[in-house]
């Protein structure tokens, strides 16, 4: 059985990428997840007697062109070129209505995902709600019947905004930012500190890179560092064992007694056919075959082939530092079966010869847990 454990390890650096795999987000690249979005709608402007001013005195159009990009699922920015027209109401002695104010601004403005910041990332999700925080820069142009001059504006400015997915590449997007500005933005300065306006628009955003955000396995150098060092010590163990079966041998071919020499060159035969040299590593939680484990489930099939008088017990195990007893069996029982698959479908042997067998975490046959994560072979005479 302790040439069975060795051999198991040794075989099992080949699964050595499998087992010190977690999943990341791939960084964005410069030209990814880039879009354009375009918006309009109407602005509400909060300045000096808008109390005494009709809802629908102080709404005016707005418009907004953007460029952008998320730099992760939950994290992005933009630049956008907005304005149009900011209605403002007036109180001189007993005259009073609205004139309104042209401008231009330009914002930076920083993006939160808050559905992928507290929800795990979907590409194709139909609705996100992003936060906006951003500065912006206005200019209000002249109103020479007002007698009103040129201003310049430094806004900060937060809003929200609902996305909805329309296509892979399109999606519909309603916005309410609050801007505020400067008690002389429209021309008046009444006492107050600052004016603001409220944008509500209605946008179409489309995405330039489609596919979003892409998982990629990485690597910890100290876990690695961890199981080469382990895998060195099974390979010393794996040296020491060859010396020992080649003498074992020499002592068997020089016993006088035929029926010991039978006896005992069945036990050996027994126990260096338990694995016939391969043996299946899984991803944790997973049943799924990787192509790296494809040469161990040849060498089990090119031993039954080579040998038709053997049958095979197809054993599937779990680490039991992760899931519950439940999980793990079934676990193993789905990687028995997977495995067991491939040597009929791809291999032609013969259902007869297979035996499967599940143990979950009942049995960890190595001390490290990565290592339990297999599908062994057991050779069994007919």
């Amino acid at each position: 059985m302790k040439k069975v454990l060795l051999t198991i390890a040794a075989v099992a650096i080949t699964a050595i990428p499998a087992l010190a795999q977690e999943k990341a987000f791939v960084p964005s690249k410069l030209g990814q997840n880039w879009f354009i979005q375009l918006q309009g709608g109407a602005s509400y402007t909060i300045s000096e007697y808008y109390r005494d001013a009709s809802f629908s005195d102080l709404v005016s159009p707005h418009a907004a062109l953007s460029i952008g990009k998320y730099f992760a699922p939950a994290i992005g920015a933009r630049l956008q070129v907005g304005g149009w027209q900011s209605k403002n109401y007036y109180k001189i002695s007993n005259t009073d209505g609205t004139y309104n104010i042209n401008y231009i601004q330009v914002n930076a403005d920083g993006l939160l995902n808050l559905t992928n910041l507290f929800l795990p990332y979907k590409q194709d999700r139909v609705f996100n709600l992003i936060g906006i925080a951003g500065i912006g820069y206005a200019h209000g142009f002249k109103n020479k019947d007002q007698g009103i001059s040129r201003t310049n504006s430094i806004v900060p400015r937060a809003g929200l905004q609902a996305d909805f997915r329309v296509t892979e590449g399109v999606s519909l997007n309603l916005e309410v930012t609050g801007n505020l500005m400067p008690d002389n933005f429209n021309g008046r300065v009444e006492g107050k500190k600052y004016d603001g306006v409220v944008d509500a628009l209605l946008g179409v955003t489309f995405d330039l890179s489609k596919g979003g955000f892409k998982m990629a396995d990485i690597s910890d150098p100290a876990e690695l560092k961890r199981l080469n060092d382990q895998i060195n010590d099974q390979r010393a163990l794996l040296a020491n064992k060859d010396s020992e079966i080649s003498r074992l041998k020499t002592d068997l071919a020089n016993k006088p007694e035929p029926q010991v020499i039978v006896q005992e060159t069945k036990e050996i035969k027994e126990q260096t056919e338990v694995l016939m040299n391969a043996v299946v590593v899984f991803h944790i939680g997973s049943a799924r075959l990787e192509k790296n484990q494809d040469i161990n489930i040849f060498n089990a099939a090119r031993y039954l082939r080579d040998n038709p008088s053997v049958n095979v017990i197809v054993t599937g195990y779990a680490d039991k530092s992760t899931g519950t007893p439940a999980i793990n069996q079934r676990l193993s029982e789905q990687r028995a079966k997977a495995v067991a698959d491939v040597l009929i479908d791809k291999y032609d042997i013969s259902p007869s010869r297979i035996t499967t067998k599940a143990s979950g975490d009942k049995e960890q046959l190595f001390p490290t847990d990565q290592w339990n994560r297999v599908v062994v072979f057991t050779a069994v005479t007919k």
